[in-house]
């Protein structure tokens, strides 16, 4: 339990800075978002977006402790990688997006990468389970 703990802490820390890092987006990015795209209105407030960022983690991390199945941690996996690839592909060729500045960008980044790294973690943890009980 405590190293779920643990987990949920550092994961929150993730995305708290996350949610900092999203909101610091350009002045025209804001002011886009505020005419033009206000459904992604929660990306200017940090509290808002690290809120639902780690609801996200948490839901995540939720499922994987409850079912401890290996091949849901690499589904999960596989997600977060592809979500890290499209999403650096989306920032780099899509023009509104260049305007939100590198701040946004790695806010998503390390979005991506914390759900990489609690995966890791089951995975991990859950083989060295499967090894502790035979």
């Amino acid at each position: 339990m405590k190293r779920i703990t643990f987990l949920l802490l550092l994961q929150l820390l993730f995305s708290i800075i996350s949610g900092f890092l999203i909101a610091q987006m350009s002045f025209i990015g804001k002011i886009g978002i505020k005419f033009f795209y206000q459904e992604y209105g929660v990306f200017r407030s940090w509290w808002k977006t690290a809120l639902l960022l780690f609801g996200i983690q948490l839901i995540l991390i939720l499922l994987q402790h409850f079912l401890k199945k290996n091949w849901l941690s690499w589904a999960l996996m596989a997600v977060a990688i592809l979500g890290l690839v499209f999403t650096f592909n989306d920032f780099n060729n899509t023009f509104s997006y260049r305007l939100l500045k590198e701040k946004f960008h790695v806010g998503f980044y390390l979005f991506w990468l914390s759900w990489i790294l609690h995966t890791v973690y089951f995975l991990l943890y859950n083989k060295n389970a499967r090894i502790l009980n035979k």
